[in-house]
């Protein structure tokens, strides 16, 4: 199972717990992956980086609806988890 992870006021809600959760994901082997609706900056890419577990790719959508950003990149999300979930679908 492919699992989006919002950062902004989602993980960043409570960094300790979602690791928690990436960790028991992953040992279940589901894939956790991130997708921000901000845009792919050098200082995006370094904060995100440094702030996630190291076995989560990283995925940022700009302003477009994170589910067509992902599909446009060929992968298929099972489940969302994001405080904003107009952004995945695009209606903000």
């Amino acid at each position: 199972m492919i699992i989006a992870l919002d950062y902004d006021d989602t993980y960043t809600a409570d960094p300790e717990f979602w690791k928690t959760v990436i960790l028991a994901a992953t040992r279940h082997k589901h894939i956790i992956i991130c997708v921000t609706a901000r845009y792919k900056t050098i200082q995006n890419q370094q904060e995100l980086k440094l702030a996630l577990p190291d076995d989560v790719d990283i995925y940022f959508s700009g302003d477009e609806p994170k589910m067509d950003y992902m599909r446009r990149n060929n992968i298929v999300v099972d489940v969302w988890i994001d405080d904003s979930p107009g952004w995945i679908v695009g209606i903000t």
